[in-house]
C-alpha cells in the first residue's frame, strides 16, 4: 500500500491565524498559495499605491514558495483579485515584470477586499513534477 505524500502549511505571518488559514500548502508536486496582500511583513504596513501593494504581493508569494521549496516557476494557475478597474492599469506592469516568460493560465476578477485599503490579491498554484 502506497504512502500518502505528507502535507506541508506554510505561514508568513501570525495574522494568518485569525483567519485559521496557511499562507501555503503542499502536498506532493503541488503548492498552493493563498490569496496573498500587499502587506510589508517587515513593519505590518499597506502602501497606498496599488503597483507597490502588487510589488509586495508578489514578494510575500515567493517568500511563501522558497520556504515551501518551489519558485515562481513553477505556477501553473493564478487569481488576481482587484478591488477596482482603476487599478488594474497600475497592477498590469507588474504582473507582466513577473509572469511575462511564465505565463500561466489567469483570472482576474474585481471584487470588494477584506480591508478596503487592500487593492490586490493574488493566488497561485504551482506544480514541479514531470
Amino acid at each position: 500500500m502506497s504512502k500518502k505524500p505528507t502535507r506541508q502549511f506554510i505561514s508568513l505571518s501570525d495574522g494568518e491565524k485569525n483567519y485559521a488559514m496557511s499562507r501555503a500548502v503542499v502536498q506532493g508536486d503541488w503548492c498552493f498559495v493563498s490569496g496573498t496582500v500587499g502587506y510589508d511583513y517587515s513593519d505590518g504596513s499597506l502602501p497606498e499605491s496599488a503597483a507597490q501593494q502588487a510589488q509586495n504581493t508578489f514578494t510575500n508569494i515567493m517568500a511563501a514558495l522558497k520556504a515551501a521549496k518551489f519558485e515562481l516557476g513553477h505556477v501553473v494557475r493564478v487569481q488576481y483579485t482587484v478591488s477596482d478597474r482603476k487599478y488594474v492599469k497600475d497592477v498590469l506592469p507588474i504582473i507582466k515584470a513577473h509572469f511575462d516568460n511564465i505565463l500561466p493560465a489567469a483570472t482576474m476578477v474585481i471584487a470588494g477586499m477584506v480591508d478596503e485599503k487592500m487593492k490586490i490579491e493574488i493566488e497561485v498554484t504551482c506544480f514541479k513534477g514531470a
